[in-house]
Formats: structure tokens, sequence, C-alpha cells
């Protein structure tokens, strides 16, 4: 799919990479998530290259399928894998 996404881009068009799940209590590592990003820097321009999770955290009041706690652990890690490809991608 992310070979795809080189040639639907529209200029000034970012793109944002799901990479963690939400509905998996697993949290993914920093060094997943960088992984992740690494892995679409091949396919996508670092400066529309964006990251997110991949659905999203309880979009209905009355989803508990995944813990505040669960769910801050899992956007730390986004954060910091995030930051991780960065040095090494150089942004």
């Amino acid at each position: 799919m992310l070979t795809t996404i080189r040639g639907l881009r529209k200029p000034g068009q970012m793109i944002f990479v799901g990479v963690t799940d939400p509905i998996d209590r697993r949290v993914e590592t920093p060094e997943e998530v960088r992984n992740r990003v690494m892995e679409a820097a091949e396919f996508i321009p670092l400066d529309a290259l964006g990251t997110k999770d991949d659905c999203g955290f309880s979009p209905f009041a009355d989803d508990t399928s995944t813990s505040r706690e669960t769910a801050f652990a899992k956007i730390k890690s986004r954060v910091e894998g995030t930051a991780m490809a960065g040095k090494v991608l150089g942004v």
C-alpha cells in the first residue's frame, strides 16, 4: 500500500501513518514505532510524513476497550519512536 501513496500524494499534502494499534492492549515499543516510521519514510517525503494511531482511542463514550493508561502509554511510545526516527533521518 505504501508504494501507491507516492503516486497519489498531491503537492503540499501531509500523509499520516498509523504506528500504534488502539485495539491491541499491548503497548508498542518506541523502537517498533521508529521502525514503522523508517519504513514509511522510504515511500513518503519526510516533509509530508506524520504519525498517528491506526484508528483512534475510544471513538464512542461507551468504548472501554482501551484503558486511559494504555492509551497514554501508546501515545508516549508514538512520540518517542517518531523522535527516534527523526534523529536517524536527520529531521
